[in-house]
């Protein structure tokens, strides 16, 4: 699959072999992005039946230690060409977080199959990176961030469960 961004700011168009163009709108990403439930993107949130969304499960992880999330829509950027596992979907939904402390922001990404009739596929996984404590990290998991963001960010915030277990 091979991804163009156009010049208007919220239309990306995907090109796959043997099928027509689907478009995409940045604002139907982001909706998709927020909506997505935690059980669809993140194996051990499904293990535990957690279906919360991502706009509320970042709410709880951040609490009043965010100053800003900036939601966008268009190619996957966190990806790893490398490794298939981290090569993405082609279209994603971004959260860029601006923490209170003035740090490093930390972005998430939420991936998607392929557009159906110009509207975003399942989404499918979950990818962050965030400055932690060690330095930059790449994270898979939605508990990962959650550990992370509160160690850095946001210090006597309430603990988090670790890896592995449900919350």
């Amino acid at each position: 699959m091979r991804a163009t961004l156009l010049t208007g700011p919220v239309l990306l168009v995907l090109l796959s072999p043997g099928s027509a163009a689907e478009r995409v709108s940045s604002r139907d990403l982001i909706a998709a992005g927020t909506a997505a439930k935690l059980s669809q993107i993140d194996q051990m949130r499904r293990d535990c039946g957690d279906d919360r969304s991502v706009a509320a499960w970042l709410k709880d992880v951040l609490g009043d230690s965010a100053k800003r999330i900036t939601w966008s829509g268009g190619v996957c950027r966190l990806t790893n060409k490398q490794n298939p596992i981290d090569a993405g979907g082609g279209v994603c939904a971004q959260a860029e977080i601006t923490p209170k402390s003035g740090r490093d922001n930390a972005t998430i990404e939420i991936y998607f199959d392929a557009p159906v009739r110009g509207r975003p596929g399942a989404p499918f996984a979950f990818r962050a990176v965030v400055h932690t404590k060690d330095g930059w990290d790449y994270m898979r998991e939605t508990s990962a961030f959650a550990v992370n963001w509160r160690e850095t960010y946001a210090a006597g915030a309430p603990a988090v469960a670790p890896s592995g277990h449900c919350e």
